[in-house]
């Protein structure tokens, strides 16, 4: 087990920001107040973080605005869905060991992510668990 790790979003791969917006908004989600949209140009996507009042997990909607993204190859390959989790964590580089000593491997070096207040990120992959999101954002007080 890894210490200090909180599941803080699902990253949702989208062709329509606005109307996946829609269709979640009808599921009763809202616009995050604490995270605004933004354009990453680290991976050419939009990014949105929506939630719903009674949940403690955010849904990131991911859209392509480059036809090099890192979605676009998922997006047309298999279409609008899930495809990652992020995970907040004290300490990234402590995370990034224990997940490499888990067989993850980097897919992405350390960023500071335009879409998460300029927190450190970085994407491991694992071919039979899938693409994971360490978020360096240490927890401060019990309520975060």
């Amino acid at each position: 087990m890894i210490q200090g790790v909180r599941l803080h979003h699902v990253g949702w791969a989208v062709a329509d920001i606005d109307a996946a917006t829609q269709m979640f908004q009808e599921l009763g989600y809202v616009l995050d107040s604490t995270l605004s949209e933004t354009v990453d140009e680290n991976f050419g996507v939009r990014l949105r973080f929506l939630c719903r009042p009674a949940d403690q997990v955010l849904v990131e909607l991911v859209q392509s605005v480059r036809a090099d993204s890192s979605v676009s190859a998922l997006l047309a390959r298999a279409g609008a869905g899930p495809y990652h989790l992020g995970y907040c964590v004290d300490d990234l580089a402590a995370a990034a060991q224990a997940l490499r000593a888990r067989r993850f491997r980097p897919t992405t070096p350390r960023l500071c992510a335009s879409g998460l207040q300029m927190h450190e990120i970085q994407f491991f992959h694992r071919r039979d668990a899938g693409l994971i999101e360490l978020i360096e954002w240490p927890k401060t007080n019990p309520n975060t």
